[in-house]
């Protein structure tokens, strides 16, 4: 079974918007099994209505080692996944603490053993994306970041020259380029998302998320 965590360099890096695309264009022909790391149940709301499993949540501060891997594999083998998408929390190395990665993205990834796809908020950055990047590979040398996938980008001189320094001087591959967009089309309020079903009622609000789906999946190589 295949499985791969989606983190962001930071909080609002669009991490959310797309985890939940690749999570809807996957389920089309896969059954895939979502995963959110932290006790959150407004993102998870989302992974499940687009795959229609529920989402289950992993933490290594309140669940120990044992704990989270028995929630992942029971999940992914007794309820039967093909593939198997987590969606991070924050920036990769955010945590309880400052010198340790309890509660962290990362910790999760190192427990499991996931590649990582790391989501760069790219607006008005293009070689320095490529130092953020070196900086988050190199950080912890028990993660594997084996892609990237740029946000907020605006235009191809934009994605060239993003790409080329990230490619060069990391290489690593940059497997999706999303443009900024003037309205985001997740609903957001001053706690964070909206929650899927209290949204689901609004016509318009399905209809951004459809939007959505389609649009950024147009920019990632899944």
């Amino acid at each position: 079974m295949k499985t791969i965590l989606i983190s962001g360099d930071r909080s609002g890096a669009g991490k959310t918007s797309i985890t939940v695309t690749i999570a809807a264009l996957l389920s089309r022909t896969y059954k895939v099994q979502c995963f959110k790391v932290g006790m959150d149940y407004i993102d998870p709301s989302y992974l499940s209505a687009v795959t229609g499993r529920h989402c289950l949540n992993l933490d290594s501060f309140v669940l120990s080692p044992e704990e989270n891997k028995e929630i992942f594999s029971h999940a992914c083998a007794t309820m039967g996944a093909d593939i198997a998408i987590i969606e991070g929390v924050r920036g990769l190395f955010e945590g309880a603490e400052s010198l340790s990665d309890i509660g962290s993205t990362a910790s999760i990834a190192k427990l499991l053993r996931v590649p990582i796809i790391l989501v760069i908020d790219a607006r008005s950055i293009t070689r320095s994306a490529a130092a953020i990047l070196k900086g988050f590979s190199t950080f912890d040398p028990e993660i594997t970041i084996s892609g990237v996938i740029l946000n907020n980008v605006k235009g191809e001189g934009h994605i060239r020259k993003a790409t080329e320094a990230i490619e060069h001087y990391c290489g690593i591959p940059v497997v999706g380029v999303v443009p900024r967009l003037d309205n985001p089309p997740l609903k957001m309020r001053h706690l964070g998302l909206v929650p899927f079903l209290e949204g689901a009622p609004d016509k318009e609000f399905l209809s951004r998320i459809a939007l959505m789906i389609e649009s950024v999946g147009k920019q990632i190589d899944i």
